[in-house]
């Protein structure tokens, strides 16, 4: 598993892994009074040299692929329909991802997720299977995770971020009768850079049952810039 450098993405086994793509927000922008119609065209682009560039044979979405959240819109089918031009396409159901199972382009997973090649591949709003924690690594998207510092001029900035947490075993027992000891969560950050939700602050709810249960010890989780810098632990970034 390789986190690539300065993308919210991962390469393994020959697959581009990104997730929260929320492809078609244009109407949103629209109505928040952006016109932006070339929006999911650009977030198109930006995911296609990934794979044009590792020569990707598959593209593994995890989940909430559309903004929408009942139908899937035109440009969202348009967009997987030129992705299964260059590779195959495996969708993991996400809680925007109503309808997402008509599109003939791409191979859609329920949300309790799948393992590829070792590892366990979720969105994260519902519970992983029995097989996916029995792996190693759990890769989720969902929570959209952004970290808030203060930089050497005192300004609040707010960047993207991958949080890599341990296990809490007599929790994960309650719920799990088999599951890996060593088991790290892998928190990714969104593909689509305009949803994201700090992650460095108590008071924000926690996305999903894996979090919001108290299953991975999200205050002692590692997180990491983009570029590959440690930032330490999560409890400690202010």
């Amino acid at each position: 598993m390789k986190l690539l450098y300065n993308a919210p993405a991962i390469l393994h086994k020959g697959a581009i892994i990104v997730g929260d793509t929320h492809f078609g927000m244009e109407d949103k922008l629209r109505r928040r009074g952006v016109y932006d119609e070339e929006f999911s065209l650009r977030l198109f682009d930006k995911l296609k040299s990934l794979v044009v560039a590792h020569k990707a044979k598959k593209l593994i979405l995890l989940g909430d692929v559309k903004e929408d959240i009942a139908m899937l819109d035109k440009r969202t089918e348009d967009i997987l329909a030129k992705f299964s031009m260059l590779c195959e396409v495996i969708v993991v159901r996400g809680n925007h991802d109503g309808g997402i199972e008509r599109c003939a382009n791409a191979k859609v997973v329920s949300a309790e997720g799948f393992v590829y090649e070792k590892l366990g591949l979720i969105h994260g709003h519902s519970w992983p299977s029995d097989d996916v924690m029995a792996c190693s690594h759990v890769i989720a998207g969902h929570q959209h995770p952004l970290i808030t510092m203060n930089d050497a001029f005192g300004r609040r900035h707010s960047e993207p971020v991958w949080v890599v947490a341990l296990p809490d075993a007599e929790r994960i027992a309650e719920r799990y009768k088999k599951f890996n000891k060593k088991i790290n969560l892998v928190l990714m950050p969104a593909f689509n850079p305009l949803v994201g939700s700090t992650i460095n602050h108590d008071e924000k709810e926690r996305l999903g049952p894996l979090l919001n249960n108290n299953l991975f010890k999200l205050n002692h989780a590692i997180v990491f810039r983009l570029d590959g810098t440690c930032l330490g632990e999560l409890r400690n970034i202010h």
